[in-house]
């Protein structure tokens, strides 16, 4: 894997989509993914078709996540998006359907690296799932707490991440890159949440974005690198 370049194109984006415009996020954004795809066809002929097939869904899906989220993070916050207790039939905020697009998207993704990790001999153990899912039940009480009507689908995305982590960490091979890379997407998944509602300070919720987007490009490229192999 071409390490630097994919490194320069992550933190430019990182640093942009905390610091910049929405225009300076859309067009960095997009260009570790495209590495990445890059790295997936460069060696298509060695792997099985079922594995380009996951690896390429893996890629697509995590892009197509990647926009949902930019543009919901670009999106304003309305008085509505502000209130903690809409009844649960109401209509989702332009904002809170874009974060439940991006989830759905990125389930796809993880459910792609699960069945890759499946398919290398990994496992899912109790020693390794439990507490993960621990650590997911603190973003889902934020979230039940502050944006309760997305928890049917935050809730089941988070269980896709915890068992993609899980099986990450127990793979016979690629160790222990796999393992990074699985606890990196579930800490950076974890932040956004964190972030988003339990921050108020402009300052420290930038760093914080700035450490949500490299470790998460740092996990894909952890994934996708070892599982391309």
């Amino acid at each position: 894997m071409r390490r630097l370049p994919y490194a320069l194109a992550s933190g430019v984006a990182a640093i942009t989509g905390a610091y910049g415009s929405r225009r300076a996020a859309a067009l960095t954004k997009p260009v570790p993914l495209a590495l990445l795809a890059v790295e997936v066809g460069r060696r298509w002929h060695t792997r099985a078709p079922v594995d380009n097939a996951l690896l390429g869904a893996a890629v697509v899906c995590s892009a197509a996540g990647d926009r949902a989220m930019l543009t919901e993070e670009f999106t304003p916050t309305t008085p509505e998006d502000q209130r903690t207790r809409l009844p649960l039939a109401h209509p989702l905020s332009t904002k809170d359907s874009r974060l439940a697009l991006g989830a759905a998207l990125f389930a796809g993704a993880q459910l792609s690296y699960c069945a890759l990790l499946w398919r290398r001999g990994a496992r899912p153990r109790v020693r390794e799932v439990a507490p993960r899912m621990l650590a997911l039940a603190e973003s889902a009480a934020v979230i039940g707490y502050h944006r309760p009507r997305l928890l049917s689908v935050l809730g089941p995305y988070g269980n896709t991440l915890a068992t993609m982590s899980a099986l990450a960490a127990s793979a016979p091979t690629g160790q222990p890159t796999l393992r990074i890379g699985g606890l990196l997407f579930l800490a950076s998944d974890l932040s956004i949440l964190n972030r988003r509602h339990l921050m108020s300070n402009p300052v420290r919720r930038r760093a914080v974005e700035v450490w949500v987007l490299a470790s998460y490009f740092t996990a894909q490229a952890l994934l996708v690198g070892t599982l391309a192999e």
